[in-house]
C-alpha cells in the first residue's frame, strides 16, 4: 500500500490516512507515520470523537522529542490503514504538543515493513508475510 506524502505547514511529510473504529462506526484521521516513536499517540479530541474515556485505558509515561515526559492513556482499538483492519494499541494525551496524530512502531511496524521514499515523496506499507496468513 502506498500513500503520497501530504502537505503540512508547507512541507511533504509522510501523513497517511487511516480508520479507527468508534461507538459510531469507522472514522478517518491523518497522522504521522515516525519510526522514532514507540507509541502511535493521537490527539485527546480523537479519544472525544470516539466515545473513549481516556482514564480506561492503560497509563504509561513516554518520552517525547526533547525528553520530556508524557502520560499517555493506551487502548487496544480496531484501525485500518490501506485494506487491512487489524486491532492495536492507540495512546492518546493531552500533553501531545506538536498539533498532529503519530503513528508509531507498536502494533503497527510488527505488521509491516515501511519503507520511505524521501525522493518521490510516498510511504509504502508492505504486509509481513508472517502476518497475512
Amino acid at each position: 500500500m502506498r500513500f503520497p506524502y501530504m502537505k503540512l505547514r508547507g512541507r511533504d511529510l509522510p501523513i497517511i490516512p487511516l480508520k479507527i473504529k468508534g461507538e459510531d462506526g469507522w472514522t478517518i484521521y491523518n497522522a504521522f507515520v515516525d519510526s522514532g516513536a514507540g507509541y502511535s499517540i493521537f490527539q485527546t479530541d480523537v479519544a472525544e470523537d470516539l466515545n473513549l474515556n481516556l482514564e480506561y485505558g492503560k497509563r504509561e509515561y513516554v518520552t517525547v522529542g526533547d525528553g520530556s515526559l508524557i502520560i499517555v492513556y493506551v487502548h487496544r482499538l480496531e484501525i485500518q490503514i490501506g485494506d487491512e483492519v487489524f486491532d492495536a494499541a492507540i495512546g492518546f494525551s493531552k500533553q501531545l504538543g506538536i498539533g498532529f496524530n503519530i503513528i508509531g512502531r507498536k502494533s503497527i511496524f510488527e505488521r509491516f515493513k515501511i519503507c520511505f521514499d524521501e525522493k518521490e515523496k510516498f510511504v509504502e506499507f508492505i504486509k509481513n508475510k508472517e502476518l497475512s496468513i
